[in-house]
């Protein structure tokens, strides 16, 4: 009798054990299960790609190739600082909070028609026991990052196949984490037009639309010499500034564009395209590679309704920045700083021994 009750006692011991197991093992945080907390990808090494899409249909992909590094679009490099944001963004974002029952239909319909939606495909395997990792196969992980919440710490957010919505955060950052995941080319691709050590540069043709004269050529010769033609005369300069030219030609190193133009209508981009050409530079390398940029001026826009000028002393262009196209590409305008462009948009008579003239552009013009 007494061996019976000790098997009894044995028996609902291991039941009690089982259950309580079992409770731990299917814990839930408040009212989330761990599939609506599971946003974050913490191997970002095992990333391939990354698909970013929205409502308005802006649409990036990111992929990552061996020789290449991150491209976007399959077209062009991207920034390695915002690649950079956007991967510990992915490995670090968190569950902050659930949303309140009465907030989640009013969620819902806002992150319907105005959230970012992720796809990030990346390595993983079926069997993992510590070190050891058997039968990779390629995983999809898919959210909706939605409108920054009230106190703009944070995001509201879906796993795809979670049935409400939560508030993400990123640990150690102040802010929210949308602008992270932007779905437009613009804000991945890198804003380099040229990129290449002086080494490397075979000739650069200058061609001055406004003063034929300032036209010219820089040829490489032996060694790290180069020389200087008058484009109009076809004559090589018998001595140039040494120092000017060096500068001019370690700008190609590493030349950028601020952003690119999306705002201009049609019509607007045609005009200057059209009528405010004033200088073209082709870079080719010692490969045969050449890129072109062609530069534009921006007209002044004055609010004559509201303020009278002094003619006399307004200019007809921007001092600070023009429009530039790429390798004759008009689909794509581009918004340069003359700052950055400053000491490769200088006239022939600047690298003249002794000539202190500064650049053009020369843009003071006074109207009548």
């Amino acid at each position: 009798m007494k061996n019976k009750k000790n098997l009894i006692l044995i028996v609902i011991s291991i039941v009690l054990v089982v259950i309580a197991l079992i409770l731990v093992l299917t814990r839930q945080s408040g009212t989330m299960s761990k599939k609506e907390k599971s946003f974050a990808v913490e191997d970002t090494t095992a990333i391939k790609k990354i698909f970013l899409a929205d409502s308005d249909g802006n649409t990036v992909l990111l992929q990552r190739d061996e020789q290449k590094g991150w491209t976007v679009n399959q077209n062009y490099e991207v920034m390695p600082n915002n690649i950079e944001d956007l991967l510990n963004c992915i490995a670090n974002l968190t569950v902050k909070s659930p949303i309140a029952k009465t907030a989640r239909e009013n969620i819902n319909k806002r992150m319907a028609t105005g959230s970012v939606k992720v796809e990030i495909f990346y390595d993983d395997y079926h069997i993992k026991i510590g070190r050891l990792h058997v039968w990779k196969y390629t995983h999809k992980k898919v959210y909706y990052i939605g409108q920054q919440t009230m106190d703009n710490l944070g995001n509201y957010a879906l796993l795809e196949g979670a049935k409400y919505p939560c508030v993400v955060y990123l640990p150690g950052f102040r802010g929210f984490v949308r602008p992270k995941y932007s779905p437009l080319e613009d804000a991945w691709r890198t804003h380099n037009i040229v990129k290449l050590k002086m080494s490397k540069i075979k000739r650069v043709d200058i061609t001055d639309f406004e003063h034929a004269d300032q036209s010219f050529s820089i040829v490489k010769g032996s060694g790290r010499h180069f020389d200087i033609y008058a484009t109009q005369t076809g004559e090589k300069l018998p001595a140039y500034d040494t120092l000017k030219l060096l500068d001019h030609l370690s700008d190609y190193r590493n030349l950028n564009y601020e952003m690119q133009e999306m705002e201009l209508s049609e019509q607007e981009k045609d005009s200057i395209l059209t009528n405010n050409k004033f200088k073209e530079i082709s870079i080719t390398d010692v490969d045969g590679n050449s890129t072109t940029i062609t530069m534009f001026r921006i007209n002044t826009i004055l609010n004559t309704e509201e303020y009278d000028y002094n003619m006399a002393f307004v200019d007809a262009f921007n001092r600070d920045k023009f429009y530039a196209i790429v390798n004759g590409n008009k689909n794509e305008l581009f918004l340069c700083q003359f700052f950055v462009f400053d000491r490769i948009v200088q006239p022939l008579s600047y690298y003249i021994p002794g000539n202190e003239a500064r650049a053009i552009p020369s843009l003071r013009q006074i109207k009548n």
